[in-house]
């Protein structure tokens, strides 16, 4: 089975919970895409200037560790 895994990058502030919980390693850190707002990248400068995107969808488990860790509930899994 195979699960559609998202990172809303409004809400991601890069704290790196994601990162930590997931043992597949589904998740990598990046800088913001352009189309984050100004308010969004002073929050994510604070945690280190990158945010958590989706890089091996297909190694998710579905284990939903990744949800209950962020703490701006910033990623689905489906």
């Amino acid at each position: 089975m195979s699960f559609q895994v998202t990172v809303d990058a409004q809400r991601c502030e890069g704290a790196r919970e994601c990162i930590e919980v997931c043992e597949p390693r589904v998740f990598a850190m990046r800088p913001p895409p352009p189309e984050v707002g100004w308010l969004q990248r002073l929050k994510v400068r604070v945690h280190g200037g990158k945010q958590a995107f989706v890089r091996a969808e297909a190694a998710c488990t579905g284990c939903m560790k990744c949800v209950t860790a962020c703490p701006e509930q910033a990623i689905q899994v489906r």
